[in-house]
């Protein structure tokens, strides 16, 4: 059996496990006595209950030899038969029964009809899957709807090649009709390698990203201008199917540049198109994933930043509390007000005076919270020239109604060259919390204008969090894309609404379905009432509310202490090593505790003799 045999369709698989020789292996008494009816002899009744069997599990006749011995045995053991009777029937009698066997199921033989079928289906379904097993699936269902006997599958897997081969390559044709004489020059272009006029290369399609440093995150934007120099390569694969396009690139990422050589023009320049679409894609969703690394790693710089400041200032502290102490217990020893006046002025000039324990507090009071926004700029301005680079060459969109996030990005990108402390308030910033509004949102000469340091990074950092959660989508990505564009539209939805609820078993006019929903929610309210009637689990107050009991938990069984006497007599207590040299001698575990020459055992093999083996 080859692998694809194996991933195929369940009917090509082998006979069922022992186990499962009872649900699909048993005759029924309408069977039996059709085949008593068809048959003179035990070896004839035996035989065609086999192939009767047989074909309904498989779906096809198999070889009388191919039939497992345990299928044999069960089947003989159901029909009380002697163990001389045989199971392989004459040839003339094979045709014979295979004949009232699809008389009897009321199915086809595989002809031309069946394979016109099935051709029709499978091509239309080449367009949009590509593994051969999926196909094969494919037709094996179709056949099986339409009653026909499934042909042997040397005879599927031919057909379903050939015609995967034949719409493939109308998918190639088609995409290199589309190409413009530029396109194809820079698709060619990729396989030379190198050059001085060629910004793009087979390797650096396939190449990973770098790690997400400042480094790393020019490296891939110089990748990402590099293969945007083609243009967007998706118009160009509007009509071949997503999957397709997939599957073509992930063939094309296996393929080096000699076997490309190898290849029809159409066929290499699609497979390059596809790798080079989906390099744009992966790029984008790397750009993403480093934007939200960097601003992560510089929050994180500034909260630890913050501590560093606390612990340095934690003398200070200890100064300042032991001052305030003072002054404490001066106050509680003092007699009256102008005594603890004096000692209050005295406490203070010993400890440098008022003015240095104000200058004092307030370098402690800037630190001794968890406020570290102020600290991110420190972190952030060597990033600044990389992040608006990234960010202006992605297009990025708000998948909600709130757009003051994209408006104020905009903004943003457009005061890029601004190097001045302040810029003008004419932007939406609801989306602000209490921290950040007060370092981005300042009053001077009685205007309110925005500090132009800390909106950039409020900003982004804001954009980060709308990557997280879905709020912001870039277009052309696959992990950060708009979801939306996932859905269906409500024009593609209604011709396909009558057979979704038919198989759902709803009503398909809104009246129906309504009268629908009260009758299966009053059926379940009167299910539910009927259960907690008793009032053993479920009650209702005198307030209305609804109050759940505790279970009680069921008595343990008188037998439980018979079947653990039963266990204990069959499962005698063994050791550990009783354990481990019996799993020896089945397994060899020790082989693998030699060195690599395998020339002298680290663990001596009579240690798995101290105990006998059970």
């Amino acid at each position: 059996m080859t692998s694809l045999e194996r991933t195929a369709y369940p009917r090509f698989k082998q006979f069922p496990n022992p186990s499962e020789l009872a649900e699909f292996y048993t005759p029924t008494q309408s069977e039996i006595q059709l085949v008593k009816s068809r048959t003179k002899s035990y070896k004839g009744f035996f035989s065609f209950m086999v192939m009767l069997k047989s074909f309904q599990r498989l779906g096809y006749f198999p070889h009388p030899e191919c039939v497992p011995g345990a299928v044999i045995k069960h089947l003989r053991s159901c029909l009380k038969l002697q163990s001389w009777v045989k199971a392989i029937p004459s040839e003339r009698q094979r045709y014979q029964y295979q004949k009232a066997i699809r008389e009897y199921l009321g199915v086809k033989p595989y002809d031309k009809n069946a394979q016109k079928l099935i051709t029709v289906l499978v091509s239309s379904e080449a367009q949009v899957k590509d593994h051969p097993a999926d196909l094969i699936n494919v037709a094996i269902e179709e056949l099986v709807k339409e009653r026909y006997e499934l042909p042997a599958f040397s005879t599927l897997d031919r057909l379903i090649r050939h015609l995967r081969h034949l719409t493939n390559n109308r998918l190639f044709e088609l995409v290199s009709q589309g190409l413009t004489d530029n396109e194809r020059i820079y698709l060619d272009r990729l396989l030379v390698g190198k050059t001085e006029d060629s910004s793009a290369t087979l390797n650096l399609l396939k190449s990973p990203p770098h790690s997400a440093t400042l480094t790393g995150m020019k490296l891939l934007q110089s990748k990402f201008d590099a293969l945007m120099t083609f243009g967007d390569a998706q118009r160009l694969l509007a009509s071949i199917a997503p999957t397709k396009t997939r599957y073509f690139s992930a063939m094309a990422r296996a393929i080096d540049i000699s076997e490309f050589q190898d290849f029809q023009a159409p066929k290499r320049r699609t497979l390059l198109l596809c790798l080079l679409y989906e390099a744009q894609v992966k790029t984008r969703d790397y750009l993403v994933e480093m934007f939200l690394k960097r601003i992560k790693k510089i929050h994180n710089n500034a909260k630890q930043r913050l501590q560093e400041l606390r612990e340095k200032h934690l003398v200070q502290t200890s100064e300042l509390l032991g001052t305030f102490a003072e002054v404490l217990t001066a106050t509680k020893e003092a007699s009256n007000d102008a005594v603890l006046g004096q000692k209050v002025q005295s406490i203070l000039d010993e400890h440098g005076g008022t003015e240095l324990l104000i200058q004092k507090y307030e370098e402690i009071a800037a630190y001794n919270t968890n406020n570290y926004l102020p600290l991110l700029w420190r972190f952030y301005s060597a990033h600044r020239k990389t992040l608006f680079g990234l960010v202006r060459s992605l297009d990025i969109l708000s998948t909600s109604a709130d757009e003051s996030v994209i408006d104020a990005l905009k903004f943003v990108l457009d005061n890029e060259h601004k190097r001045g402390k302040y810029l003008p308030s004419g932007i939406e910033l609801n989306f602000l919390s209490h921290h950040w509004r007060s370092l981005v949102v300042k009053e001077v000469d009685g205007k309110e204008v925005l500090v132009r340091q800390q909106l950039e990074i409020c900003i982004f950092s804001s954009l980060a969090t709308e990557f997280k959660t879905g709020d912001a989508c870039v277009v052309g990505s696959l992990s950060y894309a708009d979801f939306r564009a996932q859905l269906l539209t409500p024009s593609e939805c209604e011709p396909m609404l009558e057979q979704y609820c038919q198989q759902l078993g709803f009503p398909a006019n809104a009246e129906g379905f309504v009268a629908y929903l009260q009758q299966e929610l009053t059926r379940v309210a009167e299910s539910v009432d009927k259960i907690c009637s008793d009032g053993k689990q479920f009650t209702i107050n005198k307030n209305g509310e609804p109050v759940l009991k505790r279970v009680l938990s069921l008595g343990e069984p008188n037998e439980v202490e018979e079947l653990e006497a039963k266990i204990r007599a069959l499962m005698p207590e063994r050791s550990v090593l009783d354990i481990l040299c019996n799993v020896e001698h089945w397994l060899n575990w020790t082989r693998h505790f030699g060195p690599i020459s395998g020339s002298e055992p680290k663990v001596n093999r009579d240690l798995c003799l101290l105990s006998p083996i059970f």
